[in-house]
C-alpha cells in the first residue's frame, strides 16, 4: 500500500495516525467543503439547462412571457421534489423466506414477487431501508421514475389535426402484392416466354401513352459570303 495517499500524524500519548488524502486528478487536496461546492455547481448547471430548454420549447409553442415564467417556477418546484423509484431486488433462492419477513416486519408492499428477485415502488427513505434489511448477498438496483413534463398539459391543447394519408395497411398490402419483383428464373420456359411477351407489350403500351415530342427539323448550314472579303480587296488594288 502507497503511502502517497495518507497522511501520517503522531498525536499526543505518541502513537501514530495514517488518515487517506483525497485528491483531485490536478493532484490538489479536495475537503468536503470543495466537493460541496463541485456538487452545488452541478446541480445549478442542470437546473439552467433544463429551465433552457423549457424556455425554448415555450417559445416554440406560443406561450407568453407569464405562462412560461409559470412553468419554469413548476420545473424548480419538480426539480427539488425527492425522486421516487422503481426497484429490482435480486436475492438467492433459498433466502426468499428471509427476505420476505424482512419486508412484511417493515410494513414494505411489493409489486411483483418471484423466487429469486422482487419489484417494488420506494422513495430515498424506503430505498435505505431496503439497504438496510436485505441479506448482503442480494442485489439492489433502484431505476428513477420519470417525472412528467410541466408542458403536458399545454401540448394536449395544441395537438394539431394529423393530415390525412393514403399510406394505410390495406394498401401496403394491396402494393407489396401487386408489384412484387417475380422470380423469372423458376419459371418453365412456357410461362417465361408468356411473362416476356407481357412486358414487351406492357412498354410498348407506356411508350404509346407518352406525350409526342415535336419533330426537330435540322436546316442545312448555309454558306459563308465571300462578297464583303473581295470589295474590300478591290479597293486596296484601286488605292
Amino acid at each position: 500500500m502507497s503511502r502517497k495517499n495518507f497522511k501520517v500524524a503522531t498525536t499526543e500519548d505518541g502513537k501514530t495516525t495514517m488518515t487517506k488524502i483525497d485528491k483531485t486528478p490536478t493532484g490538489k487536496v479536495k475537503t468536503i467543503k470543495d466537493r460541496e461546492a463541485i456538487k452545488k455547481e452541478r446541480e445549478e448547471q442542470y437546473q439552467n439547462f433544463r429551465i433552457g430548454a423549457l424556455k425554448r420549447r415555450a417559445k416554440r409553442m406560443g406561450l407568453s412571457d407569464e405562462e412560461t415564467a409559470k412553468k419554469v417556477e413548476e420545473l424548480k418546484n419538480q426539480l427539488n421534489t425527492p425522486n421516487s423509484y422503481l426497484v429490482l431486488v435480486l436475492f438467492k433462492t433459498a433466502d426468499k423466506n428471509l427476505v420476505v419477513e424482512a419486508l412484511k416486519n417493515e410494513g414494505l408492499t411489493w409489486k411483483m414477487m418471484s423466487d429469486s428477485h422482487f419489484y417494488i415502488e420506494a422513495d430515498q427513505e424506503t430505498l435505505g431501508t431496503l439497504r438496510g434489511i436485505m441479506p448482503p448477498s442480494a442485489k439492489i438496483y433502484p431505476h428513477v421514475k420519470k417525472k412528467p413534463s410541466v408542458l403536458a398539459d399545454v401540448e394536449k391543447k395544441d395537438k394539431t389535426p394529423k393530415k390525412p394519408t393514403n399510406n394505410k395497411k390495406g394498401n401496403a398490402k394491396f402494393h407489396a402484392k401487386h408489384w412484387k419483383r417475380p422470380n423469372v428464373a423458376a419459371f418453365s420456359k412456357k410461362n417465361r416466354r408468356e411473362f416476356k411477351d407481357k412486358v414487351k407489350a406492357l412498354r410498348a403500351a407506356w411508350k404509346a401513352a407518352k406525350p409526342k415530342k415535336a419533330t426537330t427539323v435540322h436546316l442545312k448550314p448555309k454558306k459563308r459570303s465571300n462578297a464583303s472579303k473581295k470589295a474590300s480587296t478591290n479597293l486596296k488594288k484601286a488605292a
